[in-house]
């Protein structure tokens, strides 16, 4: 609805009714919502000259008596950069709409509560006579307690550098620097976090000798990235597109690793733990408008440390946990990445953690049109799960007994359909998504939802 003043007003009621059963699909990739009783969201946008105010809150359970705000931020734009605070979700990275996730910022928990300053959209720079484009942001974000006594904060920065070849080709370069640090923890404590504390974490630079040992002797806080590379080819109403995202723990998975290889002339196929993935996609409404198949592999993380020197002088990078921060890169119990990074605990554990990071999974996404308002989606993902290094290692007992030990197979689907104003304002949404495996619950059910568009905006778009 278009307002009399100049704001431009957005409320959408949803309803959400499940089955008993939440299969995989169902439950990942949903910013936080998981719930298997019916739902309602409501949503409101503003937008005046260069303020925007949005906020989404949703109730939900049989007696409607709990709700969460899954959205709710103020935004200022300034000239080409934009000054953001509170909850949102954006896509940074370069991973496909069909992902699984993006292994460093994704969809899968409700979005942390930040202060950001940013350059949001690709800015044109002259370098040595060349053009080139950047964008970036960095933040400062408040972590959930949780299992901790007091809940600690969390830094973040990324920049991207693009460059365009001929109109058709472009390439872009991005890293992603995050780090866990303050609070305090049940094992270790109270945890540095004055003023030249934040600097040592924006700057990767080890603690003061009132910190812990192990953070004088590497660094400050929990610190974790990604590589994120991107090649795309337009070409008439066709765009394809080649994506690589490289998660690291310290310098030697970033770099040194890679450099190591290189130097002793080998080919650094173990540098690149990664999700690598393939997209195609047609501007027009077509019976197949997005393709995309999707590898990851996470096997080596720079080495066990039980292997020989000569295989790595590092080892065991345990993506996404941390000794201190035990809950690892969660937020509010769920992985803050990629879902097919398990979240769970252990007897040896009284927490939650990331118990399964070691994975190879395939995975496919097709979507499209069976009619010009009638949208479809398919998604297939087929994974083997090894546990982490840690947990293998550390098993008491035969080792072989290790729940993960020989890898556990895991199938689950998706199929969706999208009713686009089924009537007038109003858009269904049906789908149905199973689990086989052995990693899973075996599980199968359908959710129905429905939305009422009070705006000329559609959800669905």
């Amino acid at each position: 609805m278009l307002l009399s003043n100049p704001l431009l007003s957005d409320l959408n009621i949803g309803i959400n009714i499940p089955n008993k059963s939440l299969s995989y699909w169902h439950q990942v990739n949903r910013l936080g919502v998981l719930t298997n009783n019916p739902s309602i969201s409501f949503s409101l946008i503003r937008k005046k000259e260069s303020l925007e105010f949005a906020l989404k809150s949703i109730i939900y359970n049989n007696k409607w008596n709990k709700s969460l705000i899954q959205i709710g931020y103020l935004s200022k734009k300034i000239n080409d950069y934009e000054l953001k605070i509170g909850r949102w979700n954006e896509k940074l990275t370069s991973e496909s709409i069909l992902s699984t996730g993006s292994l460093i910022r994704g969809n899968n928990t409700i979005p942390i509560p930040q202060i950001t300053f940013l350059l949001p959209n690709y800015k044109k720079i002259q370098m040595l006579k060349t053009q080139f484009f950047i964008k970036g942001g960095y933040s400062h974000g408040w972590l959930s307690k949780g299992s901790y006594i007091k809940a600690p904060f969390l830094h973040e920065k990324y920049f991207y550098l693009k460059k365009q070849f001929n109109n058709q080709v472009e390439l872009e370069v991005g890293i992603f620097h995050e780090a866990i640090w303050g609070g305090q923890t049940i094992e270790y404590g109270l945890q540095p976090q004055k003023f030249s504390d934040y600097l040592r974490v924006v700057f990767g630079q080890s603690a003061s000798k009132d910190a812990y040992l192990g953070e004088q002797i590497n660094v400050l806080g929990d610190h974790l990235g990604i590589w994120d590379v991107a090649i795309t080819k337009t070409y008439d109403s066709k765009q394809y597109k080649f994506y690589f995202q490289h998660p690291f723990e310290d310098k030697s998975g970033a770099f040194q690793y890679f450099f190591d290889e290189v130097k002793q002339f080998k080919i650094p196929k173990n540098s690149f733990d990664g999700l690598v993935g393939f997209e195609l996609n047609h501007k027009d409404r077509k019976l197949f408008s997005t393709l995309v198949y999707e590898y990851l592999n996470t096997m080596h993380q720079s080495g066990s440390l039980s292997a020989s020197k000569s295989d790595s002088t590092y080892g065991r990078d345990n993506y996404f946990n941390h000794y201190i921060y035990q809950s690892g890169w969660t937020y509010k119990n769920k992985i803050i990445g990629n879902p097919l990074f398990s979240v769970g605990n252990s007897k040896s554990k009284n927490q939650i953690y990331i118990i399964n990071n070691r994975i190879k999974s395939h995975h496919i996404g097709v979507s499209g049109y069976l009619k010009s308002n009638l949208r479809y989606k398919i998604l297939l993902t087929k994974s083997k799960n090894y546990g982490t290094y840690d947990d293998r290692e550390n098993f008491t007992g035969n080792e072989k007994k290790y729940q993960f030990y020989n890898g556990l197979n895991q199938t689950s689907a998706l199929f969706q359909f999208d009713f686009i104003q089924f009537m007038k304002k109003i858009d269904i949404q049906i789908s149905y998504a199973i689990d086989r495996g052995s990693f899973l619950k075996d599980s199968d059910g359908f959710q129905l939802s429905i939305n009422y568009n009070f705006s000329n905006l559609s959800y669905s778009q």
